[in-house]
């Protein structure tokens, strides 16, 4: 049915074609290669694209995380270059409601984490500064 062109992996079941990757124009649905060989075909491209790379990433995370175009995510990106709670200049994110998908701002992957570890709340944070105040009532 399919044989990789790379390792020579063959399939001659439905449930061996599972082993090659999807391709609609493809004999069968597949390519004619099979996943271990196109993710290091692909692993590779990366190494040798690094900054075709990074776009072809963040245009996907654009359109199907953060519901919004490439352009308008570089835009939003580019109110701030440094993490808007402490400043810093590393790992830099998108960060967003996850309710909305409205964008909120630029934020360090520290700090945005740390937000989204408590729920995303004002509510949640309040009770980390109570706690952090030696407020017990709070809670």
């Amino acid at each position: 049915m399919r044989e990789c062109t790379k390792c020579g992996t063959k399939a001659h079941t439905e449930a061996e074609l599972e082993l090659f990757c999807k391709e609609k124009k493809g004999k069968h649905g597949r390519r004619n290669l099979c996943k271990v060989c196109n993710r290091k075909r692909n692993l590779e491209w990366g190494k040798n694209n690094p900054d075709k790379r990074a776009k072809k990433s963040k245009n996907y995370h654009a359109i199907h995380v953060y519901k919004t175009t490439y352009e308008k995510y570089i835009e939003r990106m580019a109110t701030s270059d440094c993490c808007e709670i402490c400043g810093s200049k590393e790992k830099l994110g998108y960060d967003h409601c996850h309710s909305t998908m409205q964008f909120r701002g630029v934020l360090c992957n520290k700090c945005n984490r740390s937000i989204g570890m408590l729920g995303d709340t004002v509510e949640s944070l309040q009770k980390v500064l109570d706690y952090l105040k030696g407020d017990k009532n709070g809670r």
